[in-house]
This record gives C-alpha cells, structure tokens and sequence, in this order.
C-alpha cells in the first residue's frame, strides 16, 4: 500500500471532518436587515420572579419585567413612542426614543449594506421596525415595572479628549430622568450612565438599575452552501467571572431561562462579524439574565444591577458600557478583557489569534488585506521550514531510489507481500522515510482550519478588493484562484516520487483531488482560497528546489 498517498487522503479526510463538524444541524438563521415585530414583551404580574419589595440581587426582577419597556400596553407598539433623538460620530449613526428611552436603531457609516451599495449597514432595529434594541435604565422595585424616562430635552457637550457626551433629560412622576451617552470621535463604544433624581415631596424607594437587549427570532437568509456566513454563531452570550466565554443559544433560551450573578462579566448577542453586547461596572455585582417569551417569539439578554435607595430629593446613577459594531478584537479587549472572545476562532483559536495578529501587521505594512494575505502565507511557510524541508528532502531521497525500487518491481511482480517487506528494509537501510513526503500536507491542514476561523471573524475582509476580487470574503467571480489550485495540485503531485507498488485506485483518486478541490474552492471565498494557492505555489518552490538538490 502506498502509505504517502494513503496518508494525505486521512489527512484530507480529517480537514473535511472538522469543517463538517462546525456545519449547523439545521439551516442558520440570521439576522437579516429588515425587522418587523413587536417591540415589546407582553407580561403578567405571575411571571415576575417576585412579587414581593427584594431584598438582595437575587430576588430581582428578571427580563419579563426588564422588557417592558416602550409606552402603555394599548398603545401602538411597532413604532417608537415619542420624539427621536440622534447621536452620531464618524463611525455609528444612533437614534434614541424620547418616551421609552432605547435605542432603536443604529447604522454604520463606513460599513454598507452591500458590496458597492450606498446604504448604511444597520445593526439595531434596521428600518425603525424596532425588533432589534438596547435599553437602560431603573426599574421600580415595589412596582415591578420599568420607570419610563420620557425626554423631552436633549443638549450635547464637547469633552476634552475630542468625546462627545449627548443629555438627555426628562421627568415622570416627580422622578426626574437623565441619560449620558458618550461617543468618541470615533469608534462603537457607547459609553451611557443613566440617573434618576427624586423630588423632595416623593418618598424613598428602592430602584433597580438594569440594561437589556432585546430581538425577534432570527430570519433566515438565502446562504450559498459554502458562505462563511452557515458556520458563524448567531446567538447569546454570557460571560462570568467563572465562564469566561459561554454560549447559550437561542434554542437553550428556549428550553431554559439564564441567570447567575456575578461581579465580572457582559452579555451579548453575536452574530457573523458584528455584535451588541452590555458590559456593567465590573467592581459590584450584577445579575445576567437570559430569557424566551413564546408569545411573541422574541428574545431578551441582559442584567440586573444592586438594588438602590433612592431618597426622597435625592438621585441614583449607573453606569453600563454599550458597544454596538463589527468585532474589532483590540476595540473589544479595551472595553472588558474578555469581550474580545466573541471574536471567536474555534478550537484552533491558539492559532487563530497569532495568525489575525500576523494579518494585521500584513495590512499596515501593505494597507491591503488581500496582500496580508499572502504575507501571513509566507510567514508561516517560512516558520515552518525547517519542518518542511526535512520532508522534501526525505523525497529526493526516495527519488533517488526508484531505480532500485523499480527492480524489486520486476523481481517479485505480483507479490506485494514480498515487495512491501524489501520495500522497507531498503528504507531501512538507506535511512529514508516513506512518510515525510506526507509531512508538508499534514502541516499545513492545522493552519489551514484557524485561518477559516479567521476569515470567518475578520470583519475587515468583508468587501475587502484584491485584483480582480472585489471581496475577498466572497467568492472569486472569475474561478481564477481555484483554477490556478487545481494547476499547482497537478504540478505538486509531479513533483511528487511515486513508489512502484502504489495501488492504482489510490492513484487515480490523487488525480481527481486536484479537480474535487477545485469545484468545491469554487464556492469557498476567494480570502481563504487565496491562502491556500499561495501556500500551494511556496510548496512546488519548495519541492522543486529540494529535487534539484537531490539531483
């Protein structure tokens, strides 16, 4: 048996079954740019986890009371309540409902809907459909209920570091509502502390301070069968001082609500390359909450913070970090530590982010991804040289000795048996290792799975041109790339000595496997297969300068 060949089809076969892996058990469904349900989350009083006045973080209301935010239950539901406010910088466009106080709607303004399109790309509820939110604020305890903050004036102040802190102020009650949203001149972190102030003829009470993000179930889009976009999670996710990183899904929301406290941590809804996710202030305890209304098919995540008294004329602030945008990993890191793990590169991430690190630095060095590209190709071919040359030099070896091999061939004829045994006593002898020549295929499947990982992550990519490749996270729309594969394939297996005992079935299986791979890169997109030709031109470098040195 031809233990090289049948070593680079496990090989294959072992990539194939860990992308096949990472495949969804059902069609994903994803956010798509249009909304169209209820903002809110019909409740009664029995679904409050109490009904009575709390008296430590844990007896806190949960998200069924979190989520009725918006105006009186008999009003119009699908439209915002009161006046809009907006709030911008270079990058995010916000737009903030007077009554209710969430924020509705937000669009990028350098990240578009498509590929040469104009339009704004949204995130939160794209087309004012309000399905998709974030909110913040207090509830109050005794009455379970979400103080509505109703706005009615707003002013913006010009900070020293170049920030931006937008107020808005209003009154409900006798309770005089404030929220701060601060924005850098650029950049999706949303900084937003939220106060509440007492009259003096009110009496004290206790309040609840809380931030929630709200969706409607996940529509589903029409995926090509090979886009990045299949395999990307779409869904919660949690992070405690315990969990660093948890996913809880859609589906696990259905079957059971999410709760633990804790002093560190954020929640999130992720989704391919962007997120929306609330980090609290990390020095006190809060409750981080998942949950599923049936009703209306909807989904909230969020926490509770400390209960707080708030005294008669007195006020009550909190504070929460917002960050709304495309997975940026050192933007996420400096918002909270762990949050740059939503940039998730699967189990290979100890590759995975030494590889983003290296495309990175490609793209500052050459100001294009595509060229990063090929440099974080010839990085890693060149760290792993020495393994790789150890391999190619096993195969001028065993170049060397096809005349000789070709002679045991003659003399036992039919008998593998036999042809096997004197096979590997010439091995033996002349210190040759049948299985090297299958080194350079096996070294780079590890690399060659993270980097899907990072493709599937970088946001950066997206619409990203090379060439004559408009997007490198889509298709190449010429095949030009899986055609210059499959030719290398062909040539690499040239290259390739081929023992006088190989089954015939196996070797005409390596033959197909240069058009197999290139009917199936055809649909891969044109970043990865890029990556994966340049590692495939380094390689027929490699073999044909280690073949002349055999010579």
């Amino acid at each position: 048996m031809d233990v090289i060949k049948t070593s680079l089809i496990i090989a294959i076969a072992i990539t194939a079954y860990y992308l096949l892996m990472q495949w969804p058990q059902e069609p994903l469904n994803q956010i798509s740019e249009n909304y169209n349900s209820n903002n809110e989350i019909p409740i009664n009083d029995s679904e409050y986890l109490q009904t009575k006045p709390a008296s430590s973080l844990n007896d806190s209301p949960s998200l069924s009371a979190m989520s009725r935010i918006g105006a009186a239950k008999e009003d119009n539901i699908d439209e915002p309540k009161g006046e809009i406010f907006t709030i911008e910088n270079e990058d995010i466009f916000l737009e903030v409902d007077a009554t209710s106080g969430k924020i509705f709607r937000s669009m990028f303004k350098d990240i578009k809907v498509s590929l040469g399109s104009e339009s704004p790309l949204p995130l939160l509820g794209a087309d004012g459909k309000n399905s998709y939110f974030a909110n913040s604020g207090f509830i109050n305890e005794e009455e379970n209920s979400y103080i509505y903050p109703n706005f009615t004036n707003s002013f913006s102040t010009s900070n020293n570091d170049g920030s931006t802190t937008f107020t808005l102020t209003g009154e409900n009650d006798g309770l005089f509502t404030t929220k701060e949203i601060t924005l850098a001149r650029s950049g999706y972190e949303i900084i937003v502390e939220d106060k509440i102030t007492s009259s003096n003829n009110q009496p004290n009470k206790n309040v609840i301070p809380y931030a929630v993000i709200e969706t409607e179930a996940p529509r589903q889009k029409d995926l090509g069968f090979f886009s990045p976009e299949r395999f990307a999670y779409h869904g919660p996710v949690f992070s405690t001082a315990e969990e660093k990183y948890e996913k809880y899904g859609f589906d696990d929301l259905v079957d059971d609500a999410y709760s633990q406290t804790s002093k560190e941590g954020w929640v999130a809804i992720i989704q391919h390359y962007f997120l929306a996710a609330w980090v609290p202030e990390q020095q006190e305890d809060s409750k981080l909450q998942g949950r599923y209304t049936s009703s209306n098919d909807r989904y909230s995540v969020g926490y509770t913070g400390e209960m707080k008294l708030l005294r008669s004329g007195g006020s009550v602030f909190y504070k929460n970090t917002l960050y709304v945008g495309p997975k940026l990993p050192e933007q996420l890191t400096e918002i909270q530590e762990n949050l740059s793990l939503t940039v998730d590169y699967g189990f290979l991430w100890w590759l995975g982010k030494p590889m983003y690190w290296l495309l990175d630095l490609g793209n500052s060095i050459f100001n294009n991804w595509g060229l990063a590209i090929i440099f974080l190709t010839v990085v890693i071919k060149l760290l792993t040289w020495p393994l790789s040359a150890k391999a190619y030099v096993s195969m001028g070896n065993l170049r060397k000795l096809q005349p000789k091999m070709a002679l045991l061939q003659e003399k036992h004829g039919d008998n593998k048996q036999a042809m096997s045994q004197e096979l590997m006593e010439l091995y033996k002898k002349e210190g040759v290792n049948p299985l090297g020549g299958c080194l350079p295929m096996v070294l780079q499947m590890p690399f060659f799975l993270a980097f899907y990982w990072v493709l599937l992550e970088t946001v950066e990519l997206r619409h990203s041109p090379l060439f004559w490749i408009d997007d490198l996270s889509a298709m190449d729309p010429y095949f030009i790339l899986p055609i210059l594969n499959a030719a290398g394939m062909f040539l690499s297996q040239k290259l390739t000595p081929t023992p006088p005992n190989a089954d015939p079935m196996q070797a005409q299986m390596m033959k197909v496997f240069p058009l197999v791979f290139a009917f199936m890169f055809a649909w891969f997109p044109s970043g990865l297969v890029l990556y994966w030709t340049m590692n495939m031109a380094i390689q027929i470098l490699q073999q044909w300068w280690y073949s002349r040195q055999a010579a």
